[in-house]
């Protein structure tokens, strides 16, 4: 409490002054001749380009001029008409989001659609090619055992044409067995 008491009667002791100006009309530069606590600051401005080599103009001390406070209660028109366009371009951007948010959900639920789609057409594949490969293992199978057969058919047509082979030999012999042997008159 104490503490807000001072700052408070520090504030007043601060602001009487200028206010008391105010009302005697005297202006910021006949202030300093009359006013015992006034203090007369002179400012020195160097040139930067002394310290590069060049001239250095004559410094001019230039009296700073006490500015009178000004009410804390008004605020410049320029910073309420900054913070509105602050406040417009927050409200442009939040509805940019709000626009990019809904475009952004109406393509995930077309994309998610489509992927449907595609898992549908993948499943729909995998399950004809699961039943193509059924029936080839089947027709596999079927010509293996037809294979099987044909090869026993032909190791027994192989066997008979041996036996032929072997049979066609026996008569070539005899034949020629009975062209050497003497021809008996037929009684």
């Amino acid at each position: 409490m104490e503490v807000e008491e001072i700052y408070k009667h520090q504030e007043v002791k601060m602001q009487a002054p200028a206010f008391k100006d105010k009302k005697r009309g005297i202006s910021a530069k006949n202030q300093g001749a009359h006013d015992p606590d006034y203090e007369n600051i002179t400012l020195a401005f160097r040139n930067q380009d002394h310290a590069k080599g060049g001239h250095s103009r004559p410094t001019s001390q230039v009296p700073a001029q006490g500015r009178p406070p000004s009410d804390s209660t008004q605020v410049p028109r320029w910073l309420y008409r900054a913070i509105l366009s602050l406040y417009i371009l927050l409200a442009l951007a939040f509805v940019v989001c709000i626009i990019l948010s809904a475009f952004i959900m109406m393509k995930n639920a077309e994309m998610s659609k489509q992927l449907l789609g595609f898992k549908t057409e993948l499943w729909n594949v995998s399950n004809s090619m699961q039943a193509c490969e059924e029936r080839q293992k089947g027709v596999w199978k079927s010509v293996q055992g037809n294979i099987t057969t044909i090869r026993s058919k032909v190791e027994k047509l192989e066997m008979q044409l041996a036996d032929i082979r072997n049979i066609n030999i026996k008569v070539q012999k005899i034949l020629e067995l009975l062209q050497t042997k003497p021809q008996s008159p037929p009684q």
